[in-house]
């Protein structure tokens, strides 16, 4: 028999990667973010998700007040999940409308933004193509070992890589391999944009660079290439408005261009700290923090 812990993550899965979403659908895009964010307050909802990213914060970073901060973590998630659906089921003039860009996305055209995973970012990939940017992203398909524990968030997994395959076409770019071809495509028009926070894999080359005050480990593969090739680059990050409104700003800081990939990941490092200090409830992979900072205890499981 499923034991209680395990029977309350599938229910609140259930609401967030289902129920909660096909609403939002059904409805006007103000009134689905008011509908999250009255639902981030609901303590049984992602309570185990949101207990794993507190902790992981919580190691590195001060928290006042722990119940403002999970409920803020999840209205990012929440978010996330809702505009992938209205952006699946046509809506995605509604999900774009909510966005604010100062300085304009000209700024792109032709260069590579690089981000991490920060706030409800997926509507980027829409707001790209639709200002006729190109863009291109590297992608990791979802694990198979996810459908046994959490269906309904590998559901909500395989619902977002098919939407990026549908949007992206050929420009996206699986993980395996994927230096070469972005190198190919730092070569063409088009925006290439890559999230550098993602821990690195084991045997490959990777830095360790201060964020937070520890050495955080970075992969050195892609920013070298940045290095050799000079291309220029931008920083950007998708954070929500501080009225509470869940509508979202997009930051863009460049364009720069780097020497080497040390040089880079400071930058980067820099980057990531900033926001963190800001915000910290808008990073999606506190679950990975021990696998990212050396010497940290590892996450527990997914978000």
């Amino acid at each position: 028999m499923t034991s209680p812990p395990r029977r309350h993550r599938q229910l609140s899965d259930l609401f967030a990667y289902v129920l909660l979403p096909v609403l939002a659908v059904l409805l006007p895009a103000s009134s689905s973010r008011r509908m999250l964010g009255a639902a981030s307050r609901w303590r049984w909802l992602m309570a185990g998700a949101a207990e794993d990213a507190c902790r992981g914060a919580n190691a590195h970073i001060a928290i006042d007040d722990e119940a403002a901060w999970k409920a803020r973590w999840k209205q990012v998630e929440l978010l996330e999940v809702r505009d992938l659906y209205l952006m699946m089921c046509g809506r995605s003039r509604a999900v774009l409308a909510e966005i604010e860009c100062p300085g304009g996305l000209e700024q792109v055209r032709d260069r590579v933004m690089i981000g991490m995973h920060w706030g409800p970012s997926i509507s980027i990939l829409k707001l790209l193509q639709s200002a006729g940017l190109e863009p291109a992203l590297p992608y990791r398909a979802p694990e198979r070992a996810l459908l046994r524990q959490r269906p309904f968030a590998y559901v909500y997994s395989a619902i977002a890589t098919r939407y990026l395959l549908k949007t992206l076409g050929a420009r996206a770019i699986p993980i395996g391999g994927a230096g070469a071809v972005l190198r190919g495509l730092l070569e063409r028009p088009g925006c290439v944009f890559v999230v550098m926070d993602a821990p690195p894999m084991a045997g490959r080359p990777s830095l360790g660079v201060p964020v937070l005050g520890r050495d955080a480990s970075f992969n050195t593969g892609f920013p070298s290439i940045l290095a050799e090739t000079g291309k220029e680059y931008l920083f950007y990050a998708m954070s929500l408005a501080a009225d509470g409104s869940l509508t979202k700003r997009l930051e863009l800081a460049g364009p720069f261009t780097t020497a080497s990939a040390e040089a880079f990941l400071g930058d980067y490092g820099r980057h990531l700290d900033k926001h963190l200090r800001a915000d910290s409830a808008h990073w999606r992979i506190w679950h990975a923090s021990g696998q990212l900072w050396r010497g940290t205890t590892p996450g527990a499981g997914p978000a």
